[in-house]
Protein backbone atom coordinates (compact mmCIF):
# COMPACT_ATOMS: atom_id res chain seq x y z
CA UNK A 1 0.00 0.00 0.00
CA UNK A 2 2.27 3.24 -0.96
CA UNK A 3 -0.58 6.74 -0.73
CA UNK A 4 1.11 8.05 -3.39
CA UNK A 5 -0.46 5.67 -6.30
CA UNK A 6 -4.11 5.67 -4.98
CA UNK A 7 -6.43 7.44 -6.56
CA UNK A 8 -7.94 10.39 -4.82
CA UNK A 9 -11.95 11.29 -5.79
CA UNK A 10 -11.34 14.37 -3.83
CA UNK A 11 -9.28 16.20 -6.94
CA UNK A 12 -10.77 18.33 -9.72
CA UNK A 13 -8.22 19.09 -12.05
CA UNK A 14 -8.43 17.23 -15.72
CA UNK A 15 -5.81 14.43 -15.86
CA UNK A 16 -3.20 15.41 -18.73
CA UNK A 17 -3.63 11.97 -20.05
CA UNK A 18 -7.58 12.00 -20.77
CA UNK A 19 -7.60 15.35 -22.79
CA UNK A 20 -10.54 17.26 -21.98
CA UNK A 21 -14.21 15.93 -22.05
CA UNK A 22 -16.03 15.95 -24.97
CA UNK A 23 -18.61 18.68 -25.74
CA UNK A 24 -22.11 18.13 -25.22
CA UNK A 25 -23.65 18.41 -28.36
CA UNK A 26 -21.16 17.51 -31.82
CA UNK A 27 -20.75 19.84 -34.11
CA UNK A 28 -21.70 20.70 -37.48
CA UNK A 29 -19.20 19.50 -40.12
CA UNK A 30 -20.40 22.72 -41.92
CA UNK A 31 -20.67 25.58 -39.43
CA UNK A 32 -18.47 24.27 -36.43
CA UNK A 33 -21.42 25.55 -34.59
CA UNK A 34 -22.89 22.88 -31.94
CA UNK A 35 -26.01 20.82 -34.13
CA UNK A 36 -29.42 21.29 -33.01
CA UNK A 37 -31.87 18.60 -33.87
CA UNK A 38 -34.55 21.02 -35.82
CA UNK A 39 -31.12 21.27 -38.10
CA UNK A 40 -31.18 17.82 -38.84
CA UNK A 41 -32.91 16.51 -41.96
CA UNK A 42 -34.72 13.28 -42.25
CA UNK A 43 -33.92 11.61 -45.72
CA UNK A 44 -35.70 8.83 -47.27
CA UNK A 45 -32.90 5.93 -48.65
CA UNK A 46 -33.98 3.65 -50.73
CA UNK A 47 -32.66 0.10 -51.32
CA UNK A 48 -32.21 -2.56 -53.71
CA UNK A 49 -33.73 -5.73 -52.81
CA UNK A 50 -31.43 -8.73 -51.72
CA UNK A 51 -30.53 -11.61 -53.32
CA UNK A 52 -29.38 -15.25 -51.28
CA UNK A 53 -26.22 -14.91 -53.73
CA UNK A 54 -25.41 -11.47 -51.53
CA UNK A 55 -23.47 -11.76 -47.98
CA UNK A 56 -24.63 -8.56 -47.07
CA UNK A 57 -27.69 -8.40 -44.93
CA UNK A 58 -28.87 -4.99 -46.95
CA UNK A 59 -28.79 -3.97 -50.46
CA UNK A 60 -27.00 -1.07 -51.87
CA UNK A 61 -28.48 2.33 -52.11
CA UNK A 62 -30.85 3.41 -55.07
CA UNK A 63 -32.23 6.51 -56.85
CA UNK A 64 -35.82 7.43 -56.05
CA UNK A 65 -36.63 8.12 -59.71
CA UNK A 66 -34.28 5.72 -61.52
CA UNK A 67 -33.61 2.84 -59.62
CA UNK A 68 -30.19 2.76 -60.32
CA UNK A 69 -27.81 1.96 -58.03
CA UNK A 70 -25.88 4.77 -56.36
CA UNK A 71 -21.96 4.48 -56.16
CA UNK A 72 -19.63 7.78 -57.31
CA UNK A 73 -22.26 9.45 -58.79
CA UNK A 74 -23.35 12.94 -57.43
CA UNK A 75 -26.75 12.67 -55.68
CA UNK A 76 -29.19 14.90 -54.34
CA UNK A 77 -31.49 15.10 -51.71
CA UNK A 78 -34.62 17.56 -51.13
CA UNK A 79 -35.09 18.81 -47.90
CA UNK A 80 -39.07 18.79 -47.64
CA UNK A 81 -39.52 15.77 -49.33
CA UNK A 82 -36.23 13.65 -47.96
CA UNK A 83 -35.94 11.77 -51.65
CA UNK A 84 -32.67 10.98 -52.73
CA UNK A 85 -31.87 11.19 -56.13
CA UNK A 86 -29.05 11.21 -58.42
CA UNK A 87 -28.33 14.48 -60.45
CA UNK A 88 -28.94 13.67 -63.72
CA UNK A 89 -32.63 12.55 -62.78
CA UNK A 90 -32.77 15.60 -61.22
CA UNK A 91 -31.46 17.71 -64.10
CA UNK A 92 -33.81 16.24 -66.20
CA UNK A 93 -36.94 15.91 -64.21
CA UNK A 94 -36.95 17.74 -61.49
CA UNK A 95 -35.22 21.03 -61.73
CA UNK A 96 -37.35 22.28 -64.63
CA UNK A 97 -40.85 21.66 -62.63
CA UNK A 98 -39.52 22.03 -59.02
CA UNK A 99 -42.00 19.59 -58.41
CA UNK A 100 -40.56 16.20 -56.59
CA UNK A 101 -40.79 13.40 -59.28
CA UNK A 102 -41.76 10.65 -56.10
CA UNK A 103 -44.23 12.88 -53.93
CA UNK A 104 -45.59 15.47 -56.59
CA UNK A 105 -45.03 18.27 -54.02
CA UNK A 106 -43.32 21.72 -55.14
CA UNK A 107 -39.89 22.60 -53.71
CA UNK A 108 -37.43 25.40 -54.16
CA UNK A 109 -33.76 25.60 -55.15
CA UNK A 110 -33.25 26.39 -51.66
CA UNK A 111 -34.67 22.64 -50.84
CA UNK A 112 -31.93 20.95 -53.04
CA UNK A 113 -28.92 19.57 -50.98
CA UNK A 114 -25.81 18.38 -53.12
CA UNK A 115 -25.02 14.86 -50.94
CA UNK A 116 -21.05 14.29 -50.22
CA UNK A 117 -19.66 11.52 -51.77
CA UNK A 118 -18.23 8.64 -49.36
CA UNK A 119 -14.98 7.35 -49.64
CA UNK A 120 -14.61 3.53 -49.77
CA UNK A 121 -13.22 1.78 -46.87
CA UNK A 122 -10.44 0.44 -49.12
CA UNK A 123 -7.14 2.65 -50.08
CA UNK A 124 -8.14 6.73 -51.04
CA UNK A 125 -10.94 7.48 -52.94
CA UNK A 126 -9.83 9.77 -55.32
CA UNK A 127 -7.17 10.57 -57.67
CA UNK A 128 -5.27 7.04 -58.08
CA UNK A 129 -1.66 7.15 -58.91
CA UNK A 130 0.32 3.69 -60.30
CA UNK A 131 3.61 3.28 -61.94
CA UNK A 132 4.63 0.70 -63.72
CA UNK A 133 7.77 -1.12 -62.00
CA UNK A 134 11.06 -1.40 -64.26
CA UNK A 135 14.16 -2.28 -62.59
CA UNK A 136 17.19 -2.23 -64.27
CA UNK A 137 20.24 -4.44 -64.87
CA UNK A 138 23.58 -2.56 -63.76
Amino acid sequence: FQPTHQDNNNETEEDPDLGPPPPKRPPSPMSGNPLRLKDLIPIQLNREPTSKKRSSSEGRCICAVSEKAITTQPVIAIKNTGQVMLQECYDQLAKPTMICPVTGKKFKEKDVITLQKAASGFASSGETVAKKYRPTLT
